[in-house]
């Protein structure tokens, strides 16, 4: 498995390792951090964060994409960003995690690391769009989907939570629709 799979101005994405558990330990200790990625941020047990790490690790190795992690120059581990199937409408959903200390060391990590991921997505796979669920109160990321090309496509209710759900057409995609 390849070590590096982007890198991006101040920032590299790397597949996930099973030492890597105690890392999204730590991410999801901070209540500012999960309070939007899940209904109950207070009880994200160590469990979850095994599950996820593993989650990650066999989608990569199944799909050759998935969730991965981000880390600065100097190997600060940052969050997490990537991709994931979405259970509730099978497509696939863009989403990331980031530690309070790199939104505010990097005020534009998130949407940079979007339009990279937008990118790199419709480069390496054969899918037409690309999702992302935003809960409803998430204007931070809400903002930075829009900037990075994402547009409305309709509420649900996904996990227990009210979101919404954005999506980006493929550059194939795009041209078809606008020559329609």
């Amino acid at each position: 498995m390849q070590d590096l799979v982007l890198k991006t101005g101040e920032f590299e994405l790397q597949p996930f390792t099973s030492t890597d558990i105690a890392l999204i330990e730590d991410l999801w200790k901070d209540p500012r951090v999960v309070r939007f990625i899940s209904p109950c941020p207070t009880e994200l047990p160590a469990k979850s964060a095994r599950a996820f790490v593993e989650a990650a690790i066999d989608h990569q190795e199944k799909h050759g994409f998935s969730r991965w992690k981000v880390v600065g120059k100097d190997g600060t581990f940052l969050g997490w960003a990537g991709f994931a199937a979405l259970e509730e409408t099978s497509e696939i959903e863009l989403d990331y995690c980031l530690s309070i200390d790199a939104l505010e060391q990097f005020p534009q990590i998130g949407e940079n690391l979007c339009q990279d991921l937008i990118t790199w997505f419709f480069e390496n796979t054969y899918f037409s769009h690309l999702v992302a669920i935003v809960r409803t109160d998430n204007k931070l990321v809400r903002d930075t989907i829009i900037d990075a090309g994402f547009y409305y496509r309709e509420s649900q209710q996904i996990n227990g939570m009210p979101c919404d759900v954005f999506q980006v057409l493929s550059p194939s995609m795009q041209t078809y629709v606008l020559s329609a």
